[in-house]
């Protein structure tokens, strides 16, 4: 998958979750609660491919970032929560 595609996938999982909404004379009642086996179905798969296309987007590009941005705090300006070096050896 490349980001296009994650964005394609992201933008038809968010429209096949909108469709119900928009128009639901296409959806009518077919269950015995008054819902709608084909509503419930694409909004399923809509969520599942907006999670699939967001996922990759995030992976790919934000996650990246974020440990650039990171990173490049020095170790003295990372306050209280800093974690201490695993390599100094104390004394004896």
């Amino acid at each position: 998958m490349n980001t296009l595609n994650a964005a394609i996938f992201a933008f038809l999982g968010s429209a096949m979750g909108l469709l119900p909404a928009v128009f639901p004379s296409w959806f009518p009642p077919s269950g015995a609660d008054g819902s709608s086996a084909r509503a419930l179905w694409l909004d399923t798969m809509g969520a599942v491919q907006m999670a699939l296309g967001l996922g990759y987007l995030v992976r790919a590009h934000v996650a990246p970032v974020a440990v650039r941005i990171l990173s490049a705090i020095p170790a003295s300006d990372r306050g209280a929560f800093a974690i201490p070096d695993p390599h100094v050896v104390g004394g004896r």
